[in-house]
Formats: C-alpha cells, structure tokens, sequence
C-alpha cells in the first residue's frame, strides 16, 4: 500500500505536530491528497501534546498504529477510537491518573485493540475504582502486569491488580472541610439571630402589648388560686361560700 514515508509519520517537534495535526482537521473537510486516508502507522510520541482535540484521528480511516507515547497527556479526547481498523494505541509515560468512563467503553467496543498504558502516574483512590475493575476484566491491557501507584503516598508503587477496595480512599482533606462547615455554620446562626432581633424590633408595640396580656391573665388566675386557698383554710369562709351558693 503506497504512503507517505513508507506508512510512517514521524512528527520531531510541536511546531511540525500542530501543522500536521491542522492539516489532519482540513482532511476532514475536504481531502486534498490521500498522504493521510492511507495512513496507517502514526508516531506522535515524545510531543508536549498535553490535550488533542476531540475526533483528531477521525480523518485516518485506515490508522493501525497510534503511538502517543511520552507526549505530556493528561487525558485521551473523545473520539478517539473514531477509527475503524486500530489495532495498537501506546500511551506509555504520559501524565494520566485516570481513564475515564467513556475512554473504557470506547476501548471495550473494541476487543482488538492492544493497549500500552506503562508509565503513567496513577492515582489510586476512589475514583479509580472503575478503572481497577475494568482492568481485571480486560485482555487489552498489554503490559498491565507493571502498571502501579504514583499517589498516594502509603500506595506508592503498588501494582495496580494488588490495590485492595479498602486501600482506595478519597484524598479530601477534611480538616479543611469540617473548617468550612463550621465557619458556615456560624454565618448561617449569625444571619438568623441578626433576622430574629431585628423582627423583635420591628414588632415590639406588639410584643410589650402580648406580654401585658400574658401578665394580666397570670394575675387573675393567681388570684384566683388564692381566693380558692383562702376559703379552703378558714371553715367561716367556707361556710358562707355554701350558704351563698345555696
């Protein structure tokens, strides 16, 4: 199959990588030779690619072989397995810490696919937990045997298949946390004790009114405790409430 440097392109700086990545996107477009439609070997590797654009390779419908090894990524774009025929992705010594979900269902849909992931800082906590079983489960992880932690510290360079579910806990620093609930907290009493006073304020005629009241139906009621009493211990009293009564 005839192709550019014999199936071959080697992109040596990032200045060369973007013309040749922009020049990928305008093949999406409107193809103006075949160099690229009949690729099928790629090396992208040691670029400080960091992030692609989604549907990069979408233009290379026959792409065997993506090599983006040692290319500074953090994250794999969407889209990435938008073609047809890849047999090997090597994404060796980026700085990934985590595949997300979508990434492990597009390599799932192919079970061809043969997938080098050495070398990348993996961060085992709880939400690496999808990743973990996913390996355990998948054939296309060719070197998975000597993938491991970088972080935590307590994990370091732990084989990933031996990370326990009980070892994998959420790096949240809750000092800080319960730091934050407590000084919102206090905000929120402050906020209601300023709304509380400043109601009292604004109803006092009203309330000093209430309180009267409350005071005279006490008294009358006292009172009235206290004539019942008073007739209660003396018989003469007594006496004349019957009599009256009568």
């Amino acid at each position: 199959m005839p192709c550019l440097l014999s199936k071959l392109l080697k992109v040596w700086s990032k200045k060369q990588q973007v013309e040749a990545l922009g020049h990928v996107r305008r093949q999406e477009q409107a193809p103006v030779n075949g160099n690229f439609l009949q690729l099928s070997v790629l090396d992208l590797s040691n670029n400080d690619l960091v992030v692609l654009p989604d549907n990069i390779f979408s233009g290379m419908p026959n792409l065997e072989n993506l090599s983006l090894q040692n290319s500074s990524m953090v994250s794999l774009p969407d889209g990435i397995l938008n073609v047809p025929p890849l047999q090997d992705l090597d994404l060796r010594d980026n700085s990934m810490r985590l595949i997300p979900t979508s990434i492990m269902s597009e390599f799932s849909h192919k079970p061809g696919l043969h997938i080098q992931l050495d070398g990348n800082p993996w961060r085992c906590d709880c939400m690496i937990e999808d990743f973990l079983s996913w390996l355990q489960n998948s054939s296309q992880i060719t070197d998975v045997q000597t993938l491991s932690c970088a972080e935590p510290e307590e994990l370091r360079h732990i084989p990933l298949l031996q990370v326990q579910h009980s070892q994998m806990k959420c790096s949240v620093d809750m000092d800080g946390v319960l730091e934050t609930s407590y000084v919102f907290l206090g905000l929120v009493l402050a906020l209601i004790g300023v709304i509380f006073l400043l109601v009292l304020y604004l109803n006092r005629k009203g309330i000093k009114r209430w309180i009267y009241n409350i005071r005279d139906a006490c008294r009358d009621h006292m009172e009235g405790y206290h004539y019942r009493y008073e007739i209660n211990s003396d018989p003469r009293l007594a006496n004349l409430s019957i009599n009256s009564d009568v």
